[in-house]
């Protein structure tokens, strides 16, 4: 049996918490068996089955140690590969929720947006800088999933608009006259790419959106 030991007051070793909060790694659960050994009783030695255990112990701990080494070792790869991958996002043209979009001088829009079910009634509004309701267009029915809608920047009085910053909304309805849960998509080209901790964010129409959200991906 070991004689009463006294552990070293800080000591730092790596391996499992014990009460108290110091750690027990492979170096020391090695020490305690050595110490063991030399302080059983001569007439009483450990059994052999009892020391086969131990060393049985002693060999799962060092695995485990090992294991728990090359995983983190393997995250810190993939992270940095991750990271490195994201980067070739600058400058492409990606879809994320959102609602934002720049419209150019004379040109017309896509806007993209997705239904939980189908609709007999979708209407789409759009709102300038100032929030103000620009273009109310109702597009009848639509099924459910993504959708797209080409909006031809014009006003409600058909008068192109000015290029600039607008944002829209959908409204839609199924034939009870419920409403439905409806989803937009903003499209633009990322500027940016900002890494924190563990999660990446990409800029996009001066918006910061997690790069888990890009749903597409173009040229």
């Amino acid at each position: 049996m070991i004689a009463a030991i006294t552990p070293t007051p800080n000591q730092k070793s790596e391996g499992a918490s014990l009460t108290g909060g110091t750690n027990l790694g492979k170096n020391d659960f090695l020490k305690l068996l050595v110490a063991q050994l030399e302080h059983q009783d001569p007439l009483s030695p450990q059994e052999g089955q009892e020391f086969a255990a131990q060393l049985a112990q002693f060999s799962s701990l060092e695995q485990l140690t090992n294991v728990n080494d090359n995983l983190k070792a393997g995250q810190a790869f993939d992270l940095a590969m991750s990271n490195s991958s994201m980067i070739n996002l600058i400058g492409k043209t990606v879809d994320a929720p959102g609602n934002s979009f720049e419209l150019g001088e004379g040109e017309t829009e896509t806007l993209k947006f997705s239904l939980a079910q189908d609709s007999t009634d979708v209407t789409v509004n759009v709102y300038d800088s100032a929030g103000e309701n620009v273009a109310s267009l109702n597009i009848g029915a639509s099924s459910s999933g993504i959708q797209e809608f080409v909006w031809s920047g014009k006003n409600a009085a058909g008068a192109q608009l000015p290029a600039g910053t607008y944002r829209f909304g959908i409204l839609a309805q199924d034939s009870a006259g419920n409403f439905i849960e409806t989803r937009t998509f903003s499209a633009g080209s990322v500027t940016d790419i900002i890494f924190e901790e563990k999660d990446t964010f990409a800029i996009v129409n001066g918006q910061k959106i997690n790069v888990n959200q890009i749903s597409k991906v173009s040229l």
